[in-house]
């Protein structure tokens, strides 16, 4: 709400510094009082400057510049009221402001070039990482049981006892049932055909029963009474990051925490809208939670434990995610959206 409150005031200044750069212009072209007309553009000049000051980083240059040209065009009022040609050192100041102006934007543009490229390595190395991820799931479980029962079909062929190869195929078409079962998951871990056609609620209640279901933990979603209204004006993106956090805080805990329970809520307040994952599990050492709550670039791979994509689909969503655990007591995973500006875009550094 700061950070709100901020840029009004700074668009409340820019208004009022470019109204009043108006009114000096309407002046000079009426031959108006120069002393009224070099206070209104001293004032356009201080309102350009709070308007600087109050803006986003990427405005405050050209803020700066235009204050600073007010400022130019102050002192050149003063020389001609005055008439006294000393004063034109004066505008080394204003001109000053512009070149330092100038400066700091160079400086900004820079930066946020490299934080692109920043963004755009991090987008790669993530899908990299997926990449691997997706390659070694195919490889341990689907070619290797399409490999044995390619080995039992062979082994059937060889034989000439009825029995053997009746037995063969029945073990084949268990074989491939279990890889249609598994490519099902893999696919539905892809994208979840519900996320599209129903929404994020249904995508997670779906999550939610498979994993009860699979692995046979009390698996729980649990919904606030206002999430409907404001969870559906996240964009499809927003929703499909959300999801990704949820799972792969739910398949952490199944994977790591030994839990008897998980529980998924969904909930908001008049700032944000929070998602928790919260297990009864093992929870974590205390030097793995201190990784984990350090920042991303020293934790690396967040600890083998999918942290690091987390916070990077977080970071897409301008969202806060936090990380609690304590050993014996089990881990909580929160993640904050902020309301402002949901469903519009994702936010990019």
């Amino acid at each position: 709400m700061i950070h709100l409150s901020r840029a009004r005031a700074g668009t409340v200044a820019e208004a009022a510094g470019s109204f009043l750069l108006l009114i000096t212009l309407a002046f000079e072209v009426a031959h108006h009082s120069l002393t009224v007309e070099f206070a209104l553009c001293l004032a356009a000049g201080t309102s350009f400057l709070a308007a600087a000051v109050l803006s986003p980083e990427a405005r405050r240059p050209w803020l700066a510049v235009i204050s600073g040209i007010s400022y130019v065009i102050a002192v050149a009022l003063l020389v001609r009221m005055v008439e006294a040609p000393l004063l034109n050192g004066l505008h080394l100041v204003p001109l000053t402001l512009i070149a330092f102006a100038a400066a700091i934007g160079r400086r900004s543009a820079l930066r946020h070039r490299s934080l692109d490229r920043e963004w755009i390595q991090a987008r790669r190395d993530g899908e990299e990482r997926e990449r691997r991820h997706w390659a070694r799931e195919l490889h341990d479980d689907t070619l290797q049981e399409l490999g044995a029962v390619q080995i039992v079909l062979t082994s059937a062929s060889a034989s000439d006892r009825p029995g053997a190869m009746k037995e063969a195929i029945d073990q084949a078409r268990r074989l491939v049932g279990n890889q249609i079962t598994s490519l099902r998951h893999l696919i539905a871990e892809l994208r979840p055909v519900a996320l599209d056609q129903l929404g994020l609620r249904p995508a997670l209640e779906a999550l939610c029963r498979s994993t009860s279901d699979n692995f046979g933990i009390d698996t729980e979603l649990r919904v606030g009474t206002r999430w409907d209204q404001l969870g559906a004006k996240l964009s499809p993106e927003a929703q499909a990051h959300v999801y990704r956090i949820v799972q792969e805080a739910v398949t952490n805990a199944v994977k790591h925490a030994r839990p008897t329970r998980i529980q998924v809520d969904l909930d908001n307040d008049s700032h944000s809208l929070s998602t928790k994952v919260t297990d009864d599990g093992d929870g974590l050492t205390p030097a793995a939670a201190a990784a984990l709550r350090a920042p991303p670039r020293t934790t690396g791979s967040g600890g083998g434990m999918g942290v690091a994509a987390m916070r990077e689909r977080a970071d897409l969503l301008d969202a806060h995610l936090t990380v609690r655990s304590t050993p014996g007591e089990g881990t909580t995973v929160t993640l904050k959206v902020p309301i402002r500006g949901i469903g519009v875009r994702l936010h990019r550094r």
